[in-house]
C-alpha cells in the first residue's frame, strides 16, 4: 500500500537527519521493530521487495538471556511459545543483527532492561540510556536512535536522551501531542490492521485525530497499573 502511494522508506536515523536537511520527502515512512524478537526477520524479505529500509530496537537484557522480562506480554507469550511460532520468540543475535545492517537497516537501542523510564531516578536513567547505546555501538559501529520502552518518556527522559548521545528518540502513544527530536511519535500497527482497518488507521483523519485535544486529555487519563513494571 505504502510503496503503491509513493512513499520513500528510511531508517529513523537517516530520516531525522533528513528533517534537519529539510530534504524529508512529504511522503516518508519510516518502519520500526521493538524488543528485538527473531520474528523481526520475516519481514526483511518484505520489506527487500518494496524497497524499505527498518529500524529495530533491542534489549540487552534480552539478547543476553533470551527471556523477555518486561510487563504487558505474559499471556501473548505464552501463547506464541506454545505454537509453532515459538522460534521466533527467541531474540536476534550479532549475526542476525549484523545482517541487518549490511542489508541496510538500522539497530537502535531499547534500553539495558526494558524500564518504564519516566519513573527511574536520574542515575538509573542514565546508566539504561548511555550503556545500551555503548553496547551496540561496540558491536555494530554506531547506535544513533532508541526508542523508549513501553513507548514512554517525559521531557526529563528526552534531555537524557539527548545527553546520552542519541541523534533522535521515539515514543508509542495513542496522542501525538508531541513531536521533537527526541519524542517522534509513532503508530503501532499490528497483525489485524490490514485492509480496511489498515486504511482507517493510516487516514489523514486518524492521524488529526491523534493530534486533537480529546487524545491529549484521553492520554492523560491514570491507566492500571498493570502496565507499569514490576515491584
Amino acid at each position: 500500500m505504502f510503496a503503491r502511494q509513493g512513499f520513500v522508506g528510511y531508517t529513523f536515523a537517516e530520516s531525522e537527519r533528513r528533517r534537519a536537511a529539510g530534504t524529508l520527502p512529504k511522503r516518508s515512512l519510516v518502519v520500526t521493530f521493538d524488543d528485538g524478537y527473531a520474528s523481526v526477520l520475516r519481514a526483511k524479505p518484505i520489506l527487500d521487495e518494496v524497497g524499505f529500509p527498518a529500524t529495530v530496537f533491542v534489549v540487552k537484557s534480552f539478547m543476553e538471556t533470551g527471556e523477555p522480562r518486561w510487563t504487558g506480554i505474559a499471556a501473548w507469550l505464552d501463547s506464541a511459545l506454545a505454537s509453532e511460532h515459538a522460534p521466533e520468540m527467541r531474540p536476534l543475535d550479532w549475526n542476525a543483527l549484523e545482517l541487518l545492517v549490511e542489508g541496510g537497516w538500522e539497530v537502535g537501542s531499547h534500553t539495558l532492561s526494558h524500564p518504564l523510564l519516566p519513573f527511574l531516578p536520574d542515575s538509573e536513567l542514565a546508566r539504561e540510556l548511555e550503556l545500551s547505546r555503548k553496547w551496540i555501538a561496540e558491536r555494530l559501529g554506531r547506535c544513533e536512535t532508541i526508542a523508549y520502552p513501553y513507548g514512554r518518556a517525559d521531557e526529563r527522559v528526552a534531555v537524557a536522551a539527548a545527553k546520552a548521545g542519541y541523534l533522535c528518540a521515539c515514543t508509542l502513544t495513542g496522542s501525538h501531542a508531541v513531536d521533537e527530536r527526541y519524542r517522534r511519535p509513532r503508530l503501532e500497527l499490528r497483525d489485524r490492521d490490514v485492509g480496511l482497518r489498515l486504511a482507517i488507521k493510516i487516514s489523514s483523519l486518524s492521524l488529526r485525530l491523534r493530534h486533537s485535544r480529546l487524545a491529549q486529555a484521553a492520554h492523560r487519563v491514570p491507566r492500571r497499573r498493570t502496565w507499569l513494571p514490576d515491584a
